[in-house]
């Protein structure tokens, strides 16, 4: 997995959501008429736990600028796509030292298309 060309660890989970972007009407017979206008994807990285080091590379990269290039295997086909997204939560539990090394608990980040 990359975040702007650059490779971050591989999280413990991937979750992709595939979101469509739709323009529904009713007409005056009551019909409904749809328009797909998007179809847009969200990346929700886990990590059951992840050395200080790694988990700072990520958040730096995320924090350079507003939106980022993501690289990632889409179930869709199984092959390598990339996308481009804005950062939604950073969610990481309370730190532990193991081996003279911190490493964080349960951190989540969503990036959002």
């Amino acid at each position: 997995m990359k975040l702007n060309n650059t490779t971050i660890k591989t999280p413990t989970e991937l979750k992709v959501g595939v979101f469509r972007i739709s323009k529904a009407e009713r007409m005056a017979s009551g019909k409904m008429t749809m328009e797909i206008i998007a179809v847009k994807r969200r990346l929700d990285l886990s990590y059951t736990l992840i050395s200080d080091s790694d988990l700072k590379q990520i958040l730096d990269i995320l924090e350079s600028k507003a939106f980022h290039t993501v690289t990632y295997v889409d179930p869709q086909g199984g092959e390598t796509a990339t996308l481009t997204a804005y950062v939604g939560d950073i969610n990481q539990e309370a730190w532990q030292k193991l081996k003279g090394t911190r490493y964080w608990r349960d951190v989540s980040v969503s990036l959002i298309e």
